[in-house]
């Protein structure tokens, strides 16, 4: 059984909760596994608690678009947190999921009559979407932040990520040979070549997450629902709106990735038998360390921390005497698999390799009408500012507002300006504004003062 590295005592509870948690919920590939009718459950891992916040984790049933496991039944993991008084009674038993019917208004405490905003959450490249949003350090949390605010809010776990399916990522030969030599041995005694040598494919992404966004608008009984990107997840998310903005509220780019107004908006050829996008030729999978998830994490602060940016995170979120951090140790907990490779008492966790991008582009942007918030650490090598740049002049929203934070990097969501990126957030959400504008470029300085363009 896997055990976090040298963990603060105070955290072994949190941590051993969320491993149980995930253990239960993963198991084998779901996608290997016997299949169901195609319904909605709510997992067997649902957090049952009495406090203010609800968290409740369900499986959203999809057919799969992804080439390893076309066409089969499968499950994907999505977590909702909601405020407890603003639940309808009998909304979700005990035992089971209710679905909304979407017919009615539904009268909540205080007599209010209407549907809450949705909101879901999409990871980035490597981390689960769970570990990034739901932090367990008080505070720290943005899906409860968010629903303490009053929203309905979800994140969902891609195919490859947690406890959603996993085709053919239990091979560790399916990992670059450079990642084989370095972080899986063991299981492996040597290099091996792949058993699926393709990437994942992003249109497979858009088609899990329209399954789930439409789930949510019909059990939630909403037209649209906003959608909340952090770095690879501002493609995953930017290209659903362009391709389905009648289903989107509002957008929050966070630190969005990979923009390139050139890029070709041809997809991928298909086979002319099947009509499959035809998988392109590489990696499968990549997989991260906590060692390799805070080298890069300290890129953004080289060659060292300026002196009125410390400190820049809490050492409840991150304690480098230790060599911990939880998001860290949240992601290893989500993968029991992969947190048993590599070297004792340390291992990996699993994610997809992404397909080469297509859309992502001025086309896409100019298809994008949806208010649109970006920001970004001042700091931040991981996701550079010209392209974003680029990205906002090219957006077609009449509200978009691009944000720069003072003494943050990549991972703001983590650092000691966090408060700025959730206090933004909820502002965006409900009213389209930051700091009042709902137009322009603001910069916020280190001790939280907002400065924008006229």
């Amino acid at each position: 059984m896997f055990r976090p590295p040298q963990l603060p005592y105070r955290l072994l509870p949190v941590i051993a909760a969320l491993a149980a948690a995930f253990v239960l919920g993963c198991g084998a590939d779901p996608s290997e596994q016997p299949q169901r009718a195609p319904t909605t459950e709510v997992s067997a891992i649902r957090k049952v608690d009495n406090g203010p916040i609800r968290t409740i984790d369900h499986y959203v049933h999809h057919v799969s678009t992804v080439d390893a496991n076309y066409g089969k039944h499968v499950k994907l993991f999505v977590r909702e947190k909601v405020r407890r008084d603003l639940r309808v009674d009998g909304d979700i038993e005990d035992d089971d999921d209710v679905e909304r019917s979407g017919d009615d208004d539904v009268e909540r405490s205080g007599g209010r009559k209407g549907r809450l905003p949705v909101v879901l959450m999409i990871a980035g490249s490597t981390t689960p979407a769970v570990a990034v949003y739901d932090v367990p350090v008080k505070g720290y949390s943005w899906m409860t932040y968010l629903a303490d605010a009053g929203y309905d809010v979800f994140a969902m776990e891609l195919t490859g990520y947690a406890s959603s399916p996993r085709p053919a990522m239990d091979d560790p030969c399916n990992a670059s040979l450079a990642q084989q030599e370095a972080l899986l041995k063991p299981p492996l005694t040597h290099t091996c070549l792949p058993s699926y040598p393709f990437k994942m494919a992003i249109q497979s992404e858009w088609d899990e997450m329209d399954t789930v966004v439409d789930y949510l608008r019909k059990t939630r009984g909403v037209e649209r629902v906003s959608l909340v990107g952090w770095s690879r997840g501002g493609p995953r998310i930017g290209g659903y709106t362009a391709r389905h903005g009648e289903k989107v509220e509002k957008l929050i780019l966070y630190s969005p990735a990979a923009y390139d107004p050139f890029r070709t908006s041809d997809e991928p050829p298909r086979n002319p038998g099947t009509g499959r996008l035809i998988p392109e030729p590489g990696v499968l999978m990549q997989v991260q360390s906590i060692a390799g998830f805070h080298a890069n994490w300290d890129s953004n602060w080289l060659p060292s921390i300026p002196k009125e940016c410390e400190p820049a995170f809490e050492p409840d979120i991150r304690d480098d005497q230790r060599g911990y951090s939880i998001i860290g140790s949240s992601s290893l907990a989500s993968d029991p698999i992969g947190s048993t490779w590599g070297k004792p008492g340390f291992g990996v966790w699993r994610a997809p390799n992404q397909n080469t991008l297509w859309g992502w582009n001025a086309t896409d942007a100019g298809r994008t009408t949806a208010p649109t918030l970006i920001i970004r650490g001042l700091r931040d090598v991981g996701a550079p500012e010209a392209p974003q740049r680029l990205l906002f002049a090219d957006l077609k929203a009449a509200q978009k507002v691009f944000v720069r934070v003072a003494c943050a990097g990549h991972q703001l969501l983590f650092e000691r300006q966090h408060m700025i990126l959730l206090r933004a957030s909820k502002e965006w959400l409900r009213d389209g504004r930051f700091a009042g504008r709902d137009r322009g470029s603001c910069f916020v300085n280190v001790n939280g003062n907002v400065d924008c363009d006229t």
